[in-house]
């Protein structure tokens, strides 16, 4: 399997690790998974009352075509990027794009 293959259900396993199935809650929660152009999310929505919808990307990472996932959004307090350096992800595939490019290159992981 190629790198890109092997990245994309790196990150799409991770990503199920958030789900809750069978949560009765008003706020649903959903993975978009948009292999052809590389996109993975974990997102949740729902009526938290009568008159207040929410909806919010939890969790946001891409692929780029030289296999470098650059993490988009992370509003967990978990750290993803070493889980997915936990399942096999090199640290230098790993971008963390929601951070300055300055504070990229001290992070450990690629700057872009």
């Amino acid at each position: 399997m190629d790198k890109l293959s092997t990245y994309s259900n790196y990150v799409v396993e991770l990503l199920e690790t958030y789900l809750h199935p069978g949560l009765e809650s008003p706020i649903h929660e959903h993975l978009v998974i948009d292999r052809e152009h590389h996109h993975y999310q974990f997102l949740r929505e729902g009526w938290v009352d009568k008159n207040t919808f929410q909806m919010g990307i939890v969790l946001h990472f891409q692929i780029k075509a030289d296999g470098k996932i650059w993490i988009l959004a992370n509003w967990t307090e978990d750290d993803v990027a070493r889980e997915l350096v936990e399942r096999g992800v090199l640290k230098q595939d790993i971008v963390l794009a929601f951070q300055p490019e300055s504070v990229r290159k001290l992070s450990g992981y690629a700057a872009a």
